[in-house]
């Protein structure tokens, strides 16, 4: 375990003075149930996703000039689990986390959900070990990254574009759902009076609408 913990320091960038702080933020509840640990990360997560908040809240305020309904949905989107679990992929966390053997047959540590708890978790230990400028640096680095946000909300913009040209409201329909319970991916159009009018992937059904809401939103434009 020690070389594992060391590793993934090493991958973090940020040396633990208490490496039980670290060792408790990868470990998942399914591990401390089949070791019969007293502890995991669970607690941590919830530190760090307030933790996060915060950081992020203050970035935006900073960076931004929009009104808060706009810098809301930015925020959802930087803290969404889509997003938290591709930087916990960018410091390859999913090798170090701790869990079952039943998870691990199941690729659990792949999983969005899973990536993104445990780098909340991450985030909380980080912080406990040192202080919250050191934890608001390291979460500051990620946000620095962070590629453009999408601000506009297509699926609602679409709805009002339809309802004033057609008196009525799209409708989506899951055109293909396919791939592992982990890496889910959806397939959805979107119709206005039976006609299709958009399409889109998505890792999640909403994601999906989104991107099909946003096709049909720039046809109807044209």
């Amino acid at each position: 375990m020690s070389d594992k913990l060391e590793e993934v320091q090493k991958n973090l960038g940020y040396e633990f003075h208490n490496l039980n702080f670290l060792k408790i933020a990868l470990t998942h509840r399914s591990y401390s149930s089949e070791y019969g640990l007293k502890y995991c990360n669970e607690r941590m997560e919830f530190l760090g996703d307030s933790i996060l908040s915060a950081v992020v809240s203050e970035y935006l305020y900073n960076k931004y000039s929009d009104d808060e309904g706009k810098l809301s949905q930015i925020k959802a989107q930087i803290v969404s689990a889509k997003s938290l679990s591709s930087w916990a992929k960018k410091i390859k966390l999913h090798k170090f986390i701790f869990i079952s053997k039943s998870e691990e047959l199941n690729l659990a540590r792949h999983r969005d959900s899973l990536l993104c708890d445990s780098f909340e978790a991450v985030i909380g230990a980080i912080y406990l070990d040192s202080n919250f400028e050191n934890v608001k640096s390291y979460i500051n680095k990620f946000l620095n990254l962070q590629q453009t946000v999408e601000l506009m909300d297509y699926k609602t913009s679409l709805q009002e574009l339809v309802q004033a040209q057609f008196q009525t409201l799209p409708e989506y329909k899951v055109v293909k759902e396919y791939g592992p319970d982990h890496d889910k991916k959806f397939e959805i159009a979107v119709f206005i009076e039976g006609k299709q009018f958009g399409f889109g992937r998505g890792s999640s059904k909403k994601e999906a609408e989104q991107n099909s809401a946003k096709q049909a939103y720039r046809k109807l434009n044209k």
